[in-house]
Formats: structure tokens, sequence, C-alpha cells
């Protein structure tokens, strides 16, 4: 089983889907274990979230990262030590909260170094340029001052509007729209694996599917064809959590992916 979590994909590696903590990461002092070990990438349920410094997570088309310590704002160099491949991004976010690993990326950056399909490596940080312990409050404007108005004045005439011309040539009003269609609910699972051997992944979902109802398989293609094994199908965050958490106890480094 231990080999199974080993080839497990990636995750942001947070047992709840709330924003991280966002205290002052200046205070804390970076070590050669903030700069080198294991790093993973991170999408769905988080993508469209706030991150840690306020801002509306991409992970789509931005190059950011979570990290721990590390100042927000801080662009570091992440180099892949199994290929050798490099990327720059910047930290906006807390995490990822997993033994052993050192940093998230967003799916833009993690596709540069060709993570994505492995879902995790061993990788070493370089730091390139220093960041900000928090971002500046927006600048509020002071409330214009109110203009005194002499108690002797007079009240001013209400206008009483003059009463409309009938006018054959007014413009009709304008008919009623039909409303929009509702929205699709979003439909959550959870990953426990990816494999590049189909049966491998079959052998895992077949076992799981004995325990757990809704055990699919997904295939996606990069390099090479990636088998993604994945369990539940629930439309409340709270009790993919739950599963998610079940998984775990199994061994499973496990993470949430919305299904739709």
């Amino acid at each position: 089983m231990s080999a199974l979590a080993l080839l497990a994909g990636c995750g942001h590696g947070k047992a709840r889907a709330g924003v991280p903590s966002t205290r002052n990461s200046n205070t804390a002092r970076v070590t050669d274990s903030d700069l080198e070990g294991i790093a993973s990438y991170y999408a769905e349920p988080y993508n469209g979230r706030r991150t840690a410094n306020g801002e509306i997570f991409d992970s789509y088309n931005a190059m950011t990262a979570a990290h721990k310590t590390l100042p927000f704002n801080t662009v570091v160099r992440v180099k892949n030590l199994d290929n050798g491949e490099e990327v720059d991004v910047r930290i906006n976010d807390r995490g990822p909260f997993v033994k052993g690993r050192v940093i998230d990326l967003s799916q833009l950056a993690a596709n540069q170094i060709d993570l994505v399909r492995a879902g995790v490596a061993p990788v070493k940080l370089k730091v390139l340029k220093d960041g900000s312990p928090t971002t500046k409050p927006p600048v509020l404007s002071p409330a214009p001052t109110p203009i005194p108005v002499p108690a002797s004045a007079p009240p001013l005439p209400v206008p009483v509007p003059a009463a409309p011309s009938p006018d054959s040539s007014a413009t009709p009003p304008l008919a009623l729209t039909e409303a929009e269609p509702l929205k699709e609910l979003p439909v959550y699972g959870v990953q426990v694996g990816a494999f590049q051997s189909e049966a491998t992944a079959n052998a895992l979902r077949d076992g799981l599917a004995t325990r757990y109802s809704d055990v699919s398989i997904q295939m996606v293609m990069t390099d090479h064809a990636l088998f993604r094994v994945r369990v539940g199908r629930v439309s409340d965050i709270a009790a993919a959590e739950q599963l998610a958490t079940q998984l775990r106890s199994e061994h499973f480094d496990t993470f949430i992916v919305r299904l739709n």
C-alpha cells in the first residue's frame, strides 16, 4: 500500500478547504529544509478562491506557488531534480501542509517542469527576489465634508412633474427576457492515485470498489497516458473532505478534485 501512496497524485495537502494562516512570514527563519524537498501542484477545488495574501488563485494562468514560511511576493526558482527543468514562481499562498513537501505550484508552473504527469518531484528552491510580509491595504478616501444649511433658509419647493401626454410614438415597454438557466452544481471526488499502467489503475479501482461506491478511472494524455483513480461523487465539499480523511487513514495520499 505504501507504494501506491508514493505514486499518488498531487494535492495541496490541506485537510480542510479553508484559507490557511496569514501570519507575518518575515519573522520565520528560512532554513535548508525550507528550500529543498518534495514539490506538488494544486488546482481544484482551490482555483478561483482567495489565497492567503488575498489574491484570487488562478492555477491555469498564473505562475504562483504556496510556501509555508517565505514572505508573500518572494520570487523563487524551482528546479526539478529529476529532470533539471526550472521555473520561476511568486509566493502568494501558504502550504503545502503535508510532511516532506516544501512547495505547491500552480498547474501552469508545474507544467513547465513536467510535474503534472508524476504529481510530485524532488526540487531545490533558490530565492531570486525577496518579498514583503503582507500586502498593503487599500487607501480609503476621506468622506466629503457636509455643507451646512442655514436654519433660516426657507424650504425649497418640490417640483411636481407634469402629467405625460398621450403619444402614439412612445416606445413600448420592453418584453421580459427569459430567466437564465441555473448553473450546474459542483460535484467533487477524491483522487487516490495516478498511474502510467492501466492494469495497476484497474487493480486499485477493483479493490476500492469492494469498500466504496463510485470508484472511477479518468485517463488524461500528457506525454503518455495517465490513469487517475478517483473515489466518490458528492456535491458537498464537507462530505468530500470526510471521504478524503477516511482514505488517508488507509495510507492513500489523497486530494479533492472537482469532477464537472
